[in-house]
């Protein structure tokens, strides 16, 4: 039975993709099949790691929970509806649960809904979650195209095939569908800034992944929220106006920024004014506590005042973008990320060339809004969390934007692509 399972399910992937690929127009499909096998292996790849290399995997956790939620599901459907929607310790259930963690259960929640449909195959269930994160991404991809053809390598290359991008958003973890949720979400923001038409099941689906993304990682929508509600209420303000000058638009947004902040920082216990210092440095101070100091951004003196968290911004920013660099490397996959950042690095300083390129841009406003929620991200998830392991995997929430940044308009991206090796790959 688990046999024809899975191969019912296997047959159902491919003809969802198949389909989708078909109605694709050229050039553009002729990544879809290489970026979307990419993306199952790496969720493979996942799974695979955190069996062989790490001693503890909550990939596997997830799945645990999982099953024991499908085993209710099996046995008494309306109680685990009923759990889902609300789940508590009054269910007999919760005691069962390695994860009582509202995020962690949450994700444990979902996956229990894979695990009825594959009967509990963890391999399945991470081609589901790897998939449904590649087309959201895909979706975001096309919408960047559509608004600047000229960005195409840029937005394939940061959200179809960076490494890191590619591996932490796959597979049984939070980053996967949150990530899904987030490229959607930027999708919606891209066709209205576009004043595209948005239809009703894009509404419906836009709500559902803010509910998704604020269940699993609320602090990326408090950051994404703000800015993109600003960028768009500042587009209108200055057209309205017929204002054309850069620096009035910044003021502008800057002035407009601070309502939504104020809006966010009342919805969450984290993010009351009161308890947000607080909350970073304690947030910090856990993770010093288990890990290595090799492995750990070091700040000075870093207290729950405006004063100490402003003078170690700019070195929580440069942690958070660029380390660990190849000479803080201590282990084989520290390695790898310490790769990725010198690339970045170096992206950076090429990319520094074209900024006059960037400001002239007639998107320059969504450039800066990129910017925005990329500095904004990075600061608070370094002060946050200080550990490099860690940190390279959270930081998905800001690093295909960073990416994308760092390879649109700039020249040596331009003269490495001139002979068009991605398209040469793909074709």
């Amino acid at each position: 039975m688990k046999v024809i399972l899975a191969v019912v399910n296997i047959a159902f992937l491919v003809w969802v993709f198949y389909s989708l690929w078909k109605n694709e127009k050229l050039p553009l499909r002729n990544y879809f099949w290489p970026a979307l096998l990419l993306k199952l292996f790496a969720g493979i790849c996942l799974g695979l790691v955190y069996t062989y290399y790490y001693s503890v995997g909550d990939t596997f956790v997830y799945l645990a929970d999982g099953k024991i939620l499908a085993q209710l599901g099996r046995t008494d459907f309306a109680s685990y509806l009923s759990f889902l929607w609300s789940g508590d310790d009054n269910f007999s259930v919760w005691n069962e649960l390695t994860y009582q963690q509202p995020r962690a259960q949450f994700l444990a929640k979902i996956t229990s809904i894979f695990c009825l449909l594959t009967d509990d195959n963890y391999w399945i269930i991470s081609c589901y979650f790897s998939g449904i994160t590649f087309y959201s991404a895909w979706l975001l991809v096309k919408r960047i195209i559509t608004l600047h053809p000229p960005a195409e390598v840029a937005a394939v290359g940061s959200f179809l095939f960076f490494p890191s991008v590619v591996f932490w958003t796959s597979g049984i973890i939070k980053e996967s569908i949150a990530m899904a949720g987030l490229f959607f979400l930027s999708t919606i923001f891209l066709k209205a800034w576009q004043r595209d038409t948005i239809r009703l099941l894009e509404w419906i689906v836009a709500l559902l992944s803010l509910w998704i993304v604020w269940n699993l990682k609320y602090y990326y929508l408090a950051i994404f929220l703000p800015v993109v509600l600003t960028t768009l209420a500042s587009k209108l303000i200055t057209q309205k106006m017929k204002m054309q000058s850069l620096l009035f638009k910044v003021a502008v947004w800057f002035a407009i920024f601070i309502v939504p902040l104020l809006v966010i920082s009342t919805v969450h216990p984290n993010f009351y004014p009161s308890r947000f210092m607080e909350v970073v440095v304690t947030s910090n101070q856990e993770f010093q506590s288990i890990s290595d100091m090799e492995d750990l951004i070091v700040y000075n003196e870093l207290e729950a005042s405006a004063i100490s968290i402003l003078k170690n911004i700019p070195w929580a920013l440069f942690s958070g973008l660029f380390r660990p660099l190849l000479t803080e490397v201590h282990n084989p996959l520290q390695f790898f990320i310490a790769l990725e950042n010198t690339m970045l690095l170096v992206l950076f300083l090429f990319g520094l060339k074209s900024i006059n390129q960037l400001i002239s841009s007639k998107q320059r406003m969504l450039l800066f809004s990129i910017i925005m929620y990329t500095l904004l991200l990075c600061t608070f998830l370094a002060l946050s969390t200080p550990n490099f392991g860690t940190l390279s995997r959270y930081r998905v929430g800001f690093l295909p934007f960073l990416v994308f940044l760092l390879t649109l308009e700039n020249p040596w991206i331009n003269k490495l692509m001139t002979s068009n090796p991605i398209r040469n790959l793909v074709r």
